[in-house]
């Protein structure tokens, strides 16, 4: 059994997998979405589980950006759940030496948390340093157990190293070097840091196919996307589910480059950073088949999905692509209209379960 639900994650990504091991159901997070996310999806959706099935495997932080760091940090600060998971991949300033992670003031925030309550941290596959690509490029394969696997794909060392200046701006813009943080935690002192947001007025466009396959494709420079941990999950060794935060696509391409089949083929595919024009290119689509092509997004910030990354979906996956959106929007109905293979949600206020077969 293999199953991910796509949880209403507003303009973030909130990712649930369950998978049998054993006879027993394990558990992996990913992200918690934008803040407000954990009251009203997530912490119900925790709730429903007994106290022993809220231990899971691990917990995953892609990246430090409030629509997936958000729900993360108001779990943490919930004391009135149970939740624990036996690892967290997350990378922070700590993981700088040599150079490894930098992280902005959302990352501070989880930071503090995750040392006020001792957890394990990047430990699984990692010995504690950056979840990362090493520099010989290939993909490091890590067990969970004896039924899954998880191969990182992003970030590179390289892109965790770009990141660096742009975490310093974030905290400088608050007054705090990251160096005090880190020595004021040494002492057991520690800060939680307010998170802020910004809006993003993006043209909507029709779903022209023509107009929207001729747009030029620019990828995304954003250095905390590029620091996004992006992972192919393998249960079984058969099923395969590619989850990959906002990831730069040429990234995961040189990643899977390493990867045989030449073409891989997936269950499910979390399409990067919500189905951004600057995150899903035609090259990323053309090596990978699946079936389904996962969009996380209410379009409430920038409008996501945008309609040239669905087009390019529609255009060079192999066969008759399903799109599965999350969120009944104004930016994901037009699709519906025009004969192409999709998915909603039941009902409000949204999310997508999505089982596996064995």
């Amino acid at each position: 059994m293999l199953r991910l639900e796509v949880l209403p994650a507003r303009h973030g990504d909130c990712l649930l997998i369950e998978y049998e091991h054993r006879g027993d159901v394990r558990r992996i997070l990913i992200d918690g979405g934008a803040p407000g996310v954990y009251k009203k999806a997530l912490r119900p959706r925790l709730a429903r589980l007994s106290k022993s099935e809220l231990e899971f495997e691990l917990l995953v932080v892609t990246h430090v950006d409030h629509d997936h760091i958000g729900g993360i940090v108001e779990l943490s600060l919930d004391d009135t759940m149970p939740f624990r998971a036996k690892d967290v991949w997350f990378n922070g300033f700590r993981h700088l030496q040599g150079p490894r992670v930098m992280a902005g003031k959302h990352g501070e925030k989880l930071t503090d948390l995750l040392c006020r309550n001792g957890a394990s941290w990047n430990r699984l596959g990692f010995d504690g340093l950056a979840v990362a690509v090493p520099a010989s490029g290939v993909p490091p394969r890590v067990e969970v157990d004896e039924s899954l696997a998880l191969t990182v794909l992003s970030p590179t060392l390289p892109q965790l190293a770009k990141l660096r200046k742009d975490w310093r701006a974030s905290c400088q813009g608050i007054g705090l070097r990251p160096e005090d943080l880190e020595a004021a935690r040494r002492r057991g002192r520690h800060l939680t840091l307010g998170s802020t947001a910004t809006a993003d007025e993006t043209e909507i466009l029709p779903p022209d196919m023509t107009t929207l396959l001729g747009a030029r494709f620019d990828e995304d420079n954003s250095a905390a996307n590029g620091s996004s941990i992006a992972f192919l999950l393998e249960y079984q060794n058969r099923r395969r589910i590619l989850c990959t935060g906002d990831a730069h696509p040429s990234t995961l391409v040189e990643s899977m480059a390493h990867l045989r089949p030449e073409q891989l083929h997936l269950d499910a595919f979390k399409l990067p950073h919500h189905g951004s024009r600057g995150n899903v290119s035609t090259d990323l689509i053309s090596k990978i088949t699946s079936d389904a092509f996962i969009f996380s997004s209410n379009g409430e910030m920038f409008s996501h999905p945008h309609p040239e990354a669905v087009a390019r979906v529609v255009q060079y996956a192999a066969g008759e692509p399903t799109l599965c959106f999350n969120y009944r929007t104004k930016f994901t109905t037009p699709w519906s209209r025009c004969g192409y293979r999709v998915t909603f949600p039941d009902s409000d206020p949204g999310g997508l379960v999505l089982e596996v077969e064995p």
